[in-house]
């Protein structure tokens, strides 16, 4: 691997762990609550 893309992953992992610790946002009229996880 290039240094480039292993610090594209490590740039993509940070996101992902970052949004991680966000709160859910919860919706009455869904049971399941938004996490901002999944837009990463």
């Amino acid at each position: 691997m290039k240094i480039r893309e292993v610090t594209e992953i490590a740039l993509m992992t940070a996101v992902i762990i970052v949004l991680g610790l966000i709160p859910p946002i919860p919706l009455g009229f869904i049971p399941v609550p938004i996490v901002l996880q999944n837009l990463g």
